[in-house]
């Protein structure tokens, strides 16, 4: 699988938003370091997002984690504080709309439920 570095691999974005690397689009993994700690990473097939998709915080602690398909969030994609607590959580289905959110504080509290279109805040 072919892998390039944001950081260090010139990338553009067509018209239609795929990403491209040496003018095509691109398949296979796309990671973003910074001094040499690995901030992010990406699965592209035809240079449409598709797979796992990553972010760490600068001291290596998760930021983000989700899955892509076919360029749409599916599944759950979940947010993290810098102190490592859960801070978001959201919920897609196979079509990528939202159909579930929880947000905490970095206490781990609830603050945010939503589902559809209603939010409950203060839990």
């Amino acid at each position: 699988m072919k892998r390039i570095d944001l950081a260090v691999d010139a990338v553009s974005y067509a018209d239609d938003q795929r990403l491209e690397h040496d003018g095509e689009p691109f398949t296979g993994e796309v990671v973003e370091q910074v001094g040499g700690q690995l901030v992010s990473q990406q699965f592209y097939v035809d240079g449409i997002a598709h797979g796992p998709e990553r972010e760490w915080w600068a001291d290596g602690g998760r930021k983000a984690e989700g899955e892509m398909r076919h360029g749409m969030p599916v599944g759950v994609h979940r947010f993290w504080h810098r102190n490592g607590q859960l801070a978001e959580e959201r919920e897609f289905d196979d079509a990528g709309r939202m159909i579930r959110r929880r947000k905490w504080d970095e206490n781990g509290d609830p603050v945010e439920i939503a589902a559809g279109r209603r939010a409950r805040r203060g839990i």
